[in-house]
């Protein structure tokens, strides 16, 4: 990224909240990739806890995750991020290089080992990816949101129309919602750095609709 590219998102950085643009993490199912199994997902997941206060929501590694890719005659590289249940990302080593330098606090990584055997050629190292940072900062009087039914919690289920506590955000770019927590939410700075260094494998939809409502 050049400096001035560093400058300007150093900019949008430090803008308030409130003049932001949020986006949930979503799979690009259009990206033609082969597709990643968690060879040792049983054994991982054995004595599983769910705890989303805690890195890889409670999961502990007693050893580094295995993936293979396996092609199934879908064409192009491996993505740079796949989803992996449960509210992991599996990342590659340039995408955790830019979430490291946009936002270094937000997320914990673990590193898996990569089996490329059924690949005609290797690709790059890969992560675990999980967004640490939860926060409770959706103005829900000022915004537009589906809520899960017939629970005596809350959840939303939809976000429709959100707008953000600058407060409770403050300079923060990416994030889990305290009452949608497998939601990945990052911001346009990050959007447009991931666009800039044509990250593969990832939807960024919008939960602030282009046309506003008035207030």
């Amino acid at each position: 990224m050049t400096d001035d590219a560093n400058k300007t998102a150093h900019e949008r950085g430090a803008m308030a909240a409130s003049e932001r643009k949020y986006y949930a993490l979503d799979v690009d199912f259009g990206v033609k990739s082969p597709t990643p199994q968690w060879v040792n997902e049983t054994e991982q997941m054995r004595g599983f806890s769910p705890d989303s206060s805690q890195p890889f929501g409670g999961l502990h590694f007693s050893d580094a995750p295995q993936i293979k890719f396996v092609r199934r005659g879908r064409r192009g590289p491996p993505a740079d991020a796949k989803p992996v249940p449960p509210g992991i990302w599996l990342v590659s080593d340039r995408l955790k290089a830019i979430f490291e330098r946009l936002d270094p606090e937000a997320f914990v990584f673990q590193r898996v080992e990569v089996d490329y055997s059924n690949l005609s050629q290797p690709g790059p190292g890969f992560w675990f990816c999980y967004f640490m940072r939860e926060l409770d900062c959706v103005d829900e009087d000022h915004s537009v949101i589906r809520y899960q039914e017939n629970i005596s919690w809350k959840v939303y289920l939809g976000l429709i129309d959100v707008r953000m506590k600058p407060g409770a955000v403050a300079s923060a770019h990416a994030f889990r919602l305290k009452y949608a927590r497998l939601r990945s939410i990052v911001d346009d700075v990050i959007v447009d750095a991931l666009k800039a260094e044509k990250i593969r494998g990832l939807e960024f939809v919008p939960i602030q609709p282009v046309a506003r409502r008035a207030d």
